[in-house]
């Protein structure tokens, strides 16, 4: 049987280059096989990560056009399950286009899509997993036990005091448990009034949280294929929040996220991502 949580697994990176030294050893350590993506054909991050571990295998993923939305599609079609990415600048943007990149990635017949957002600074802790909405997958615990036995550290399962419907892929999350146990990794849980406000609050490495199926819409004027405009959801503001105010990494898990649309006509119009 495969396991769910693997000691070092295929991950893709999007702009090595911007990566600092810190997030560039902790790839080169989870990783099998380092899968490159640029925006950039000038830039070459290969020796960055080959002067960390010698002997890993690093492939040419080549060139994307500079949004996470196209990288996380050929990333899924190479094989990796993890796209790694420098901070964003543009912080609204870039969640846009990850959320349609997910939702292009399930449609395509991937089971989930993680992105991890890798900070220029160390923060020490343990990782934190959580879901706003009450609703949560077992891809996004199995992803939060597996960086937490290479970071050496333990699971915080922040759930909201009305209980957490894992919804989507619980015998994931289950498999991952118990695989997670013969690392020695615990998953310490709290029950919290606000989940969001006390991971921002707490100290913590890494922040997981799901993206699961999202309310938008197309434009009927728009091009075949362009990105739907994402209407405010739980699930979405939060990562927004934890790019925004969170200090250490953030993990965005995209579990065959979908897209609804068309007759679900809202009597309030609700504020869009962009």
């Amino acid at each position: 049987m495969t396991h769910v949580i693997e000691v070092t697994r295929r991950i893709a990176v999007l702009d090595a280059h911007r990566l600092t030294d810190r997030a560039v050893a902790r790839l080169a350590g989870a990783s099998s096989t380092l899968v490159l993506l640029s925006s950039d054909a000038l830039f070459d991050a290969s020796d960055r990560f080959r002067a960390v571990t010698p002997q890993l295998e690093i492939v040419d993923g080549g060139l994307v056009r500079g949004e996470v939305r196209e990288a996380i599609v050929r990333a899924a079609d190479l094989d990796c399950v993890l796209l790694a990415v420098p901070p964003p600048p543009r912080r609204r943007r870039f969640l846009h286009l990850a959320v349609n990149g997910a939702i292009d990635a399930a449609a395509a017949g991937h089971p989930t899509v993680a992105v991890l957002v890798m900070r220029d600074i160390e923060v020490r802790g343990d990782v934190a997993v959580f879901s706003r909405s009450g609703e949560a997958s077992g891809y996004g615990l199995a992803f939060a036990l597996e960086i937490a036995m290479r970071r050496g550290v333990h699971v915080a399962r922040i759930l909201p005091k009305k209980g957490l419907y894992v919804r989507r892929t619980a015998e994931v999350g289950h498999r991952a448990d118990v695989e997670a146990g013969e690392y020695g990794v615990k998953v310490r849980y709290r029950r919290v009034s606000s989940p969001l406000e006390t991971v921002l609050r707490g100290q913590y490495t890494l922040a997981v949280h799901s993206v699961l199926d999202v309310i938008g819409r197309r434009s009927t004027r728009a091009e075949p294929g362009a990105p739907a405009r994402i209407q405010k959801d739980a699930n979405v503001d939060a990562v927004l929040w934890l790019l925004r105010f969170f200090r250490g990494d953030v993990l965005l898990v995209g579990d065959g996220v979908r897209l609804r649309e068309g007759g679900e006509a809202r009597a309030t119009v609700e504020e869009p991502l962009l």
